[in-house]
């Protein structure tokens, strides 16, 4: 079993009816932050088709779990884009203080597979950095109702015993956050 699968089992057992796995990288979503993406953000122009596709998909939505490997103590390059694509103003969040409905899920997790163990991330901070960014930054600056981080370690341990530690420690980690009606993960 994947972490990803581990993480959609825990949801599922603690109250999530509806799961959806959705690989990005299978998609085929375009992470780059075009022209026609500024142009949107700057009000000039309509988001681009493939965005706002993304965007009708998640609206169904109460809870987005992020799964991911660790790169360079953060997230990978397609899924900073998603985000930075995806979520975007008037429909992730609102900086204008016009009082602007949001449709996006209002809770965000983030679970990422760390190649290390548990020791580098704290012995360096990479933890709290990490959080900061995610958390704080990303979940903070969207009003989340729900947001954290939850690091999975050893995700490059050659032992099938650590793999099945953190594939417990992902159901774990699922059943936790799983409170909602309506999940992706």
């Amino acid at each position: 079993m994947g972490t990803a699968s581990a993480v959609r089992e825990g949801l599922r057992g603690n109250g999530c009816t509806e799961v959806v796995h959705r690989d990005l990288v299978a998609t085929g979503f375009d992470p780059v932050f075009g022209a026609g993406d500024l142009h949107a953000y700057r009000g000039d122009t309509a988001l681009p088709a493939d965005v706002r596709a993304e965007q009708r998909f998640l609206e169904g939505f109460d809870l987005i779990v992020l799964v991911f490997p660790v790169h360079w103590w953060s997230l990978p390059a397609a899924l900073k884009g998603w985000i930075d694509r995806v979520f975007t103003r008037g429909w992730a969040y609102d900086d204008t203080g016009a009082g602007i409905e949001l449709t996006a899920a209002r809770n965000l997790y983030f679970v990422g597979i760390g190649g290390a163990g548990p020791d580098l991330y704290e012995r360096r901070g990479y933890a709290n950095a990490m959080r900061t960014t995610l958390v704080d930054g990303i979940g903070g600056y969207l009003e989340t109702s729900g947001s954290n981080l939850i690091l999975l370690h050893d995700g490059e341990a050659e032992s099938p015993e650590q793999h099945r530690r953190r594939d417990e420690a992902a159901r774990e980690a699922g059943a936790s956050i799983g409170q909602s009606v309506a999940c992706l993960a």
